[in-house]
């Protein structure tokens, strides 16, 4: 039985955002400017991923895309039971895509070892998540993102929320997606990064790579949607998400 992706998305537990942990030990809620949802930049950090639109000048797709990769984020997280790891969370992340209609395909694998010591976590992984992407033409906001970074705040919001949602497991793993659309179809090449080596930080992008034989997996997933699903899904997963819509999208604002 094919699944209705409306009824999905009005039964589907989403949870309660949980607040920034800081270095002392107390709470605080990460503070993000607000993000016009009908008018997304380019750049944007929702739920888990970091997003780039730059191929997607359809308004309509920009938000329902960010929205429904915060919806399958939620969903994934409130179902996670003791015992269940990174990829059980991945493996109800990428089914509640499919439920809400998006085609999955099949997910390439790579495992790599970083060559180079002393470089930092997002200069290090741009060479890995740039054959990911299949070339340095797609993604291109997301890698001038991270070859940027030196130069931010390290502080700034959509660093932080992407920080934090990169921090669930014993592994630092960190979400891509480079979206391009046509006037009919969307496809995004969505990229997982997992670092298997313990930082001791809360700033994993900003991580200096010492250990001997660090190692970088990436996981690497096409899916691709009809603009009309997506148009029809938008006002349904807008309405789910509205409480939690400001605190959970932001954009990545590379200057």
């Amino acid at each position: 039985m094919v699944p209705n992706p409306f009824s999905i998305i009005e039964s589907a537990e989403i949870g309660e955002i949980e607040p920034e942990l800081t270095a002392e030990g107390a709470t605080e809620d990460v503070a993000l400017p607000p993000v016009n949802i009908d008018r997304l930049p380019d750049g944007v950090v929702s739920g888990t991923t970091l997003i780039d639109f730059s191929a997607a000048q359809n308004l309509v797709v920009r938000s329902s895309v960010s929205l429904a990769m915060l919806f399958a984020s939620r969903v994934a997280t409130t179902g996670m039971k003791d015992g269940d790891d990174e990829d059980d969370w991945l493996a109800r992340y990428t089914l509640k895509l499919g439920e809400l209609g998006f085609r999955v395909s099949g997910t390439s694998l790579t495992t790599s070892t970083f060559r180079k010591k002393g470089v930092a976590v997002h200069k290090a992984i741009i060479p890995f998540l740039t054959i990911a992407f299949g070339g340095a033409a797609v993604g291109p906001i997301i890698l001038a993102a991270l070859s940027n970074l030196q130069d931010m705040d390290a502080n700034s919001p959509w660093i932080t929320l992407f920080e934090k949602q990169s921090r669930r497991f014993s592994v630092s793993e960190m979400h891509f997606a480079a979206v391009s659309a046509t006037a009919t179809e969307t496809t995004i090449r969505y990229v997982v990064a997992r670092l298997d080596f313990e930082t001791g930080t809360t700033k994993v992008l900003f991580f200096r790579i010492d250990k001997t034989n660090a190692k970088f997996e990436s996981a690497t997933t096409s899916m691709t949607a009809d603009n009309s699903l997506l148009a029809n899904l938008e006002p349904k997963l807008r309405a789910k998400l509205d409480q939690i819509i400001s605190s959970t999208i932001a954009e990545a604002d590379i200057g």
